[in-house]
């Protein structure tokens, strides 16, 4: 039995709090491998079994009832063997599993601990609820190689309480991020509403969510930089040699043991991101446990070495391989991307999900990257035939710029039609409400085996939603996920249709080439987006600082990082399109 996808019996969210108790008790006891594995199989615990593969085969009522028989007589016998399964074993397992991903990722996870009044609450007071975080290390730049890396598992104190902020508890401010987008935009589409009081309420929005991104900062603190992936080009990782050795020079001196010099070496790979009261807090954290003489000597050796080291490092931009989020349900509508906002990044909703997926396409990843060649690609535009400016906006980009796709334009697909297009193509991008899952059942779903990578350019695509009470949270993409679909990007809220537009020209149009000969020295990223507003089709003269553009390149996750960069559009659009799935590599592009 693969232990780290342990079977249950019982699809709720009991499992997961289990599982979230039994990795408190166990730092506690000061068990840290146990502490992480439960905590790793507390996220998504009743989602295994739902998106099991045996729950995505379809099979009749005779079938069924053998199973169910069969169920009933190994019943006694399985629960025994799961009784006397053996923790190492299970640890074991996710070493493997962390093993076999690929060597450029970076993956992190970051979950709330256990709550004691958990099952006494509704959902959204879980969400709001005060708790540590664990931040746990899976994978990264090693400092120590030719040792055995394990999982490090970071427990941080909850973020202070802001008495002058508008929601003083942090997780009451992310959790209301989404509710907030949405008021505004309501009210900003209202026709009684005044363009003052409808530019107040986006520009709060947009505070909040500045405000979220900076408080989140302060609270990671010197941790932050565990978010930065591994580099690419060898002027940084010859730094990174040199710090590295200048570091495990001090740990043996000084005695700290492989996981504090593992610590200390992430954080010290970008020392320029960090203030002095960050290195200070580094070197007094309790994750090091170090006394004052060698708290003073740490601190002075990183203050010296970022001085030496990084005087000239003055690029804007982060040239680094992917880092993978697992992220918690609770903890799932914070824009972590805008962390380092250049950065590479992919989210997962459990380590279950994660493993599963690189496995069901690691003949397809190559260098870190699912690969593909983005020759058929499908679209489809206001399939509820209610949102005319967008379709009539985007009919005219596809014209122009991609004649040979395949579109469906202001109807809707029909559920054969829509599986067919997620066997068959390469790219499907969706332009309209929701996430199109309103024209397939997700159970139905979850029969194909998907291989495109889906663009869901609709409000809440990817969002999470609470089933009430503390049980787990779903999500589309969950669906699409389980089907085998590699990478869905998705909104985490409510958008506006015209600059969803936009972002989703500026992501598509740099990632596809143009299949239009016309415009093939031409960049999407210069397109007048007033005219374009308008119903024409025309481009600017490029800017001779072309910084300020997104250029074309193969590398979805990196446009994804210019595109949270591209300040002509809001905030709240720019961080809300995350990637759901493996980071992916378009060699039509090469």
């Amino acid at each position: 039995m693969d232990s780290l996808d342990a079977k249950t019996t019982e699809n709720t969210g009991l499992i997961s709090l289990e599982c979230k108790l039994r990795a408190s008790l166990a730092l506690a006891d000061g068990d840290k491998r146990n502490a992480i594995l439960h905590q790793t199989r507390s996220l998504g615990a009743s989602k295994r079994q739902k998106y099991s593969p045996t729950s995505r085969t379809s099979c009749d009522l005779e079938e069924l009832i053998e199973k169910v028989i069969k169920c009933g007589i190994n019943q006694k016998t399985s629960a025994q063997q799961q009784s006397t399964t053996n923790h190492h074993d299970g640890f074991s397992d996710l070493c493997k599993r962390c093993d076999e991903l690929p060597n450029e990722w970076t993956v992190i996870q970051i979950a709330k601990e256990y709550n004691p009044m958990a099952t006494g609450m509704m959902h959204e007071e879980l969400l709001r609820e005060p708790a540590a975080i664990w931040l746990t290390v899976f994978a990264g730049s090693d400092p120590c190689e030719g040792t055995p890396f394990e999982p490090i598992l970071i427990p941080l104190d909850p973020p202070a309480e802001k008495a002058d902020a508008k929601y003083p508890n942090y997780f009451q401010h992310i959790a209301a991020i989404a509710f907030e987008v949405r008021n505004a935009i309501a009210n900003h589409d209202s026709a009684a509403a005044s363009s003052d009081s409808q530019a107040n309420r986006l520009e709060i929005v947009e505070q909040l969510i500045s405000s979220t991104v900076e408080r989140t900062r302060e609270w990671l603190g010197p941790w932050s930089n565990l978010l930065v992936g591994k580099f690419r080009s060898p002027t940084d990782q010859k730094l990174e040699n040199e710090i590295y050795s200048r570091i495990e020079e001090f740990c043996v001196h000084n005695r700290i043991n492989r996981t504090g010099q593992r610590l200390v070496s992430l954080v010290a790979r970008r020392l320029d991101l960090l203030t002095d009261l960050q290195l200070f807090a580094l070197c007094c954290s309790d994750q090091l446990d170090l006394n004052d003489s060698t708290v003073e000597a740490l601190y002075d050796l990183l203050t010296d070495l970022r001085e030496q080291k990084f005087q000239d490092t003055k690029e804007e931009r982060l040239n680094c391989y992917p880092v993978v989020l697992i992220i918690d349900e609770l903890l799932d509508s914070m824009p972590w991307e805008m962390i380092h906002p250049t950065g590479e990044f992919s989210r997962f909703s459990s380590f279950w999900t994660l493993s599963e997926l690189y496995r069901a396409h690691a003949p397809r990843i190559k260098n870190g990257y699912f690969t593909l060649s983005a020759k058929r690609c499908f679209g489809i535009i206001n399939p509820d035939k209610n949102l005319e400016k967008m379709s009539a906006r985007l009919q005219l980009f596809y014209r122009e710029w991609y004649p040979d796709f395949e579109l469906l334009i202001d109807q809707a697909p029909k559920e054969n039609e829509f599986g067919e297009v997620l066997n068959s193509a390469d790219v499907l991008i969706y332009n309209g409400h929701g996430s199109g899952l309103q024209f397939m059942n997700g159970e139905a779903l979850l029969q194909h085996d998907i291989n495109c990578v889906t663009f869901l350019f609709g409000c809440d695509s990817v969002r999470l939603y609470s089933n009430g009470l503390f049980t787990e949270m779903t999500g589309t993409h969950m669906y699409y996920n389980a089907a085998h679909c590699p990478t869905v990007i998705g909104a985490l809220w409510v958008l506006t249709d015209l600059f969803t537009d936009i972002y989703s020209m500026l992501l598509v149009g740099n990632w596809i080439p143009s299949t239009n000969p016309a415009y093939a020295k031409q960049t999407i990223s210069t397109l007048d987006t007033m005219a374009f507003k308008a119903g024409k089709w025309q481009f600017n003269k490029a800017p001779s600082r072309s910084k300020s553009l997104i250029k074309k390149h193969p590398n979805l996750l990196k446009l994804m990082g210019d595109c949270r960069m591209f300040y002509q559009l809001p905030q709240r659009i720019r961080c809300a399109l995350v990637c759901r799935g493996l980071p992916v590599i378009n060699e039509a592009c090469i």
